[in-house]
């Protein structure tokens, strides 16, 4: 019995996963089960806690939590069939698809990813009743489905020569854009496409089903940027180590407006909201104060432009800006002691007239899927705010307002 796979990528809180696995036989198979089965992940990591981080090739066997005969469309069927389906377990630290680099601080797609699916040597498959001697599935898979598929792809342009690679979603009767502007790791050009920005962090809450009732159908739109948004001259001359040494100047300031007018004009949108993490955080505050009447509000999330580079007369120009800043008050990577806090109360000195706030002790998952090893919540890098944002948690910590609602009024 010979075969092909195709995988599904499905979105979570720490990033993406691969969740199920798609064979399709070159004939028919009676039963299965799934202590049946074995599938072994080939795959590249990243050894954070080894000198120079270096990367390498490894295997590692998935836990198959559940299988069943199937149609093609992956729908559990009665009898036999061509098609098997395998749910695997995927967790923080197990079944990403995605390389981070710590030398390069980008997420890639892993190459080689692939599955090696074998029969179990007690496994005893038949097919129309006749013992399954050999069972020998591709290892490369022909297709990959991922929760982001609801998006469109397309590139743009600048005057200054900036390619952007972008994704989209349209909803013709809308009249308002969200774009959502990513942290440092989904950025980049190689190895990598804006379904990695969309699946390294939860992204596809946007266009979810619970999003667009609650804000009430929103066109959205996600650049990904050819390095990072805190660069200071596209060539990443700042960044050192994983450190971004910047100030209130980013070489995409200018192209990222074209795309974003392009885009508004595109879709027709009459009001723009702009959502970003960490340097997506940074970009949403410089484009706010470089263009502040441009947006309806902004949402910066683990913003990193520090306090110290934002004049008096710059926060002045935002002040009555309706804004919602979340962080957490653990954050290791940008220290809201030098970002949020200081601005924050800068503009409240200022009297600004629409500002929201949402702090959090620490970063935990709410799913109620993850634990430690003392059984407690399983606990996130305390940077890693916007899951707050992605599941709507982020409460105004004066009004208890939730995040997706008050974008809701703002529009």
């Amino acid at each position: 019995m010979k075969g092909t796979y195709s995988i599904y990528i499905s979105g979570y809180d720490w990033g993406c996963g691969v969740s199920k696995v798609l064979i399709a036989l070159d004939s028919q198979l009676d039963s299965i089960s799934k202590d049946d089965l074995k599938v072994v992940e080939t795959k590249q990591i990243c050894h954070f806690s080894k000198k120079d981080y270096p990367i390498e090739v490894v295997e590692i066997e998935r836990q198959i939590i559940n299988v069943y005969l199937c149609d093609q469309s992956a729908n559990a069927v009665q009898g036999s069939s061509n098609y098997i389906a395998l749910e695997l377990y995927v967790s923080p630290e197990m079944g990403s698809p995605l390389l981070f680099s710590m030398k390069t601080q980008f997420n890639t797609w892993s190459d080689p990813y692939f599955l090696t699916i074998t029969k179990n040597d007690n496994a005893r498959l038949t097919s129309q009743g006749s013992m399954v001697k050999d069972f020998n599935i591709d290892t490369e898979f022909t297709d990959k489905i991922t929760d982001a598929d609801v998006f469109k792809l397309d590139h743009f342009q600048s005057s200054d020569h900036t390619l952007y690679r972008y994704a989209y979603y349209d909803v013709p009767s809308s009249d308002t854009l969200i774009v959502w502007l990513h942290g440092l790791g989904e950025g980049g050009v190689n190895q990598t496409d804006p379904y990695v920005t969309l699946l390294a962090n939860k992204v596809t809450a946007l266009t979810s089903h619970k999003f667009q009732e609650i804000v009430g159908k929103v066109n959205i739109l996600v650049p990904q940027c050819p390095t990072y948004w805190m660069d200071k001259d596209g060539k990443q001359t700042n960044l050192n180590n994983g450190h971004i040494i910047a100030d209130d100047n980013s070489f995409y300031q200018e192209s990222l407006n074209e795309l974003i007018l392009y885009f508004q004009k595109r879709c027709q949108a009459k009001r723009v909201i702009l959502v970003g993490c960490s340097n997506g955080g940074y970009m949403s505050l410089l484009m706010a104060i470089k263009y502040p009447k441009q947006y309806r509000a902004i949402i910066p999330i683990c913003e990193a432009l520090k306090d110290e580079c934002i004049t008096d007369e710059q926060l002045s120009s935002i002040k009555d800006l309706p804004m919602f800043f979340i962080y957490s008050k653990d954050d290791p990577v940008v220290l809201p002691s030098l970002h949020e806090i200081p601005t924050i109360k800068r503009l409240k000195a200022m009297s600004a007239s629409s500002l929201h706030v949402s702090t959090f002790d620490h970063v935990i998952d709410t799913s109620g899927k993850y634990n430690d090893d003392k059984g407690n919540p399983y606990q996130y890098n305390g940077h890693w705010s916007w899951i707050y944002f992605d599941n709507n948690e982020a409460k105004c910590d004066e009004s208890h307002q939730l995040v997706w609602q008050w974008i809701k009024e703002q529009i």
